[in-house]
């Protein structure tokens, strides 16, 4: 996104359908947003390209947020948010400003859902190119234990476990083949509890490692799809906050030893950025307010003065701009393939800070 011309159109809105007249509000709410980019110097063509991403999409169900960038006639991102944002966005500028959508947004951890029962799964599996569904669907009979005695009740009774095991493997095996393909965080496993417990058993060390089960779920109709997918926006927040956690440590880590591999406050971040050196961008965007830096040509060429952003070949400086500090640092980053975190009352300097792949 970052690799295409300005200027971007960045919306964060409310987007709930919680009341009988929600459609009026939004309607109402987005003419006032398109207003404000026209203000802002929207060109025709963007509005028109944002006008249809809202006309085509269904409203969802309950509270949402919304999340469109776009540039030229095409929307370039389109993200649902499962809360409305605390306050309402609208900008245009050089470069798209997607803070708010790191900080908003659930973590994108690739992960494997798999929705169990005696006889199969459902399996969705999300990565870094979308979302696949899989069915495994076993034996079927016998799975149920009958009541009764003698060597007929003993024979079905082993029947029984035979299947339901020969079933919870087939599942494990699924499950543990899409999690190595995706370099999966966390696999979440939901269902029936027996067949929960007998596919557990089945997962190798290293997938039990990464497995969280949840008590929502089931395959059968009177399942309820929104209370799962509830709790599986749970428990990514959560391991996304405890690696966020584990970010922010390591970089005050690397801030408190000589040599360590961290930048602190503006000067250093963008010295790194410019060389980079950057593996994992720090940003507090309440900190960072109004800033601007000066940019080049090349997105990761960003310094608080003017003097330090390189020279073309020629010897004359390339173009140069005064642009936002949350829109510029950001673009440099991903432009150089690093990471960023959001993070919020770090007393970071400036409101940003690095961790370093090297000292440049």
């Amino acid at each position: 996104m970052t690799a295409r011309d300005g200027p971007f159109a960045s919306v964060y809105f409310d987007s709930s359908h919680d009341t009988e007249d929600a459609a009026a509000q939004l309607d109402l709410r987005w003419r006032a947003i398109r207003n404000r980019l026209a203000e802002e110097g929207a060109q025709e063509p963007t509005l028109t390209a944002l006008d249809a991403a809202i006309g085509r999409t269904p409203p969802p169900r309950g509270k949402a947020g919304r999340v469109l960038v776009a540039s030229g006639d095409e929307v370039v991102l389109d993200e649902r948010l499962p809360e409305p944002p605390p306050r309402e966005i609208a900008r245009v500028a050089p470069q798209p400003y997607l803070v708010p959508l790191l900080e908003l947004a659930p973590p994108t951890l690739p992960h494997v859902v798999v929705v169990a029962d005696k006889t199969g799964a459902d399996l969705l599996a999300v990565g870094e190119h979308g979302v696949e569904e899989h069915t495994v669907q076993g034996e079927e009979h016998p799975v149920h234990k009958v009541r009764g005695g003698g060597s007929a009740y003993w024979n079905i009774q082993h029947r029984v476990e035979a299947v339901v095991e020969r079933n919870a493997t087939e599942i494990a095996r699924k499950a543990t083949e899409l999690a190595d393909s995706l370099g999966t965080a966390v696999l979440i496993l939901a269902g029936e509890v027996q067949a929960r417990t007998a596919v557990r058993t089945e997962f190798p060390p290293r997938i039990r490692e990464k497995l969280v089960e949840i008590e929502e779920g089931a395959r059968a109709e009177g399942g309820d799809p929104e209370a799962l997918e509830a709790e599986v926006r749970r428990v990514l927040a959560d391991h996304g906050e405890r690696r966020r956690r584990a970010v922010i440590d390591r970089y005050r880590l690397e801030e408190g030893r000589d040599g360590g591999l961290a930048a602190r406050g503006l000067a250093e971040t963008t010295a790194a950025l410019r060389s980079s050196a950057v593996a994992t961008l720090l940003i507090d965007a309440d900190s960072l307010a109004d800033r601007t830096v000066w940019t080049a040509a090349d997105p990761t060429q960003v310094a608080t003065d003017r003097e330090h952003l390189r020279l073309s070949e020629t010897g004359t400086a390339e173009t140069m701009d005064d642009r936002r500090t949350d829109e510029a640092l950001p673009a440099a980053a991903l432009a150089e393939g690093a990471d960023i975190v959001p993070v919020s009352g770090e007393g970071l300097p400036d409101g940003v800070g690095a961790i370093l792949r090297f000292v440049p």
